[in-house]
C-alpha cells in the first residue's frame, strides 16, 4: 500500500521513546497493484541501502537501527533478519538491531533452504483471520526457527483480527494472487491496534534505546 496511516498511527509514540523515525516509501514509481508489484527479494537491497544511509548521520547511532514494516515491508523486516541477506548486501558491516514485523505474509519462509537469523531480536504481529495465512503461517515459521536454527522469535497473535489490523481506514477488498484464494481483505480492528503500538514500542525502547 505504501505510506499510509500506518506510519502516522506509530510515529509520535516512536519518537516520545527517543527514536529518530525514516519512513521510506518503497512503492511510488515501483509498482501500482498487486498485480505490478515486484517480487519481495527486490526490496531487500533496497532495506539494506536505507540501513547505509542511516549511518550517515551523525546523529544516529549506527549500532541501534531498527526495521519495522508493515505486509510487504513486514516481509522485508524478517528477509534483511535472514544472515545470508545481511552477508550479501553488508559484508562485514552489521545488519538491523531489531526487526518489528507486522503480518510479514510468513509463508515463503516456510520454504526457503536456510532461514538462519543474524541474531537480532525480531517481533512479530499478526491476527488469526488474516487473508495471506499468516495465522496458520507465523506459528510455523517461529517453530521452525525455534527447533531448526535455535532462533527465538517473538509473536504477538490477535484473535479475530486481520491483515492491516492496524490501518485505521475503510475496510478494504482487492484481489491479490498472494492472498488466499487471491481474496486481498483489510480492516482497521482497535483493540489489536492499540494494543500493538503499546508492544512495539516497548520492544524498540528495549532493544534500541540507550541504556
Amino acid at each position: 500500500m505504501g505510506i499510509d496511516s500506518r506510519g502516522t498511527f506509530y510515529r509520535e509514540s516512536i519518537l516520545k521513546a527517543g527514536i529518530a523515525f525514516f519512513e521510506v516509501d518503497f512503492k511510488t514509481g515501483i509498482y501500482r497493484t498487486p498485480f505490478s508489484r515486484p517480487a519481495p527479494e527486490v526490496l531487500v537491497p533496497m532495506g539494506f541501502a536505507a540501513l547505509r544511509e542511516l549511518r550517515k548521520l551523525p546523529a544516529i547511532d549506527h549500532d541501534r537501527i531498527g526495521i519495522m514494516g508493515f505486509s510487504m515491508g513486514g516481509h522485508l523486516t524478517v528477509t534483511t533478519a535472514f544472515e545470508s541477506n545481511r552477508e550479501m548486501w553488508m559484508g562485514d558491516e552489521k545488519g538491523f538491531a531489531a526487526h518489528a514485523a507486522f503480518y510479514p505474509v510468513s509463508k515463503p519462509f516456510l520454504k526457503r533452504d536456510d532461514c538462519r537469523m543474524t541474531g537480532a531480536p525480531m517481533i512479530i504481529f499478526y491476527g488469526t483471520e488474516d487473508a495471506y495465512g499468516d495465522g496458520k503461517n507465523v506459528p510455523e515459521f517461529k517453530r521452525l526457527l525455534l527447533e531448526k536454527y535455535n532462533f527465538e522469535v517473538t509473536t504477538v497473535e490477535y484473535a479475530g483480527a486481520h491483515h492491516g489490523f492496524n490501518r485505521n481506514e475503510r475496510p478494504l477488498r482487492y484481489p491479490d494472487p498472494a492472498a488466499i484464494g487471491w481474496k486481498g481483505y483489510m480492516a482497521w480492528d482497535p483493540n489489536a491496534a492499540s494494543d500493538s503500538l503499546v508492544r512495539v514500542v516497548d520492544f524498540l525502547r528495549k532493544t534500541l534505546v540507550a541504556k
